[in-house]
């Protein structure tokens, strides 16, 4: 919620938030909630292996309404854009 004070906002310009460790900490509405808070633009996915399976942090993730736009870009293809890397389909 610091992001929506102007001046913090700001200085977080450039910082790109991580799903990792996100089903141990919280209901799986977070990713939305972040979503609306900085943009599904500035969102990694990260499964937090081997201590989480991909598996059931791809499953809490689908958990949240989000547009299929928005999942693509965190599952990989916010990443790829980053690394300047093509994304896989």
């Amino acid at each position: 919620f610091y992001s929506l004070m102007p001046e913090v906002g700001a200085a977080l310009g450039n910082v790109y938030f991580d799903t990792a460790a996100s089903p141990f900490l919280y209901q799986s509405r977070i990713y939305g909630t972040v979503v609306g808070l900085v943009g599904a633009e500035r969102i990694l996915f990260a499964s937090d292996f081997p201590l989480m399976s991909p598996s059931r942090a791809v499953g809490e993730f689908e958990k949240e309404p989000l547009s299929d736009q928005q999942r693509s870009d965190i599952l990989g293809g916010n990443a790829a854009r980053l690394l300047n890397i093509a994304a896989s389909g």
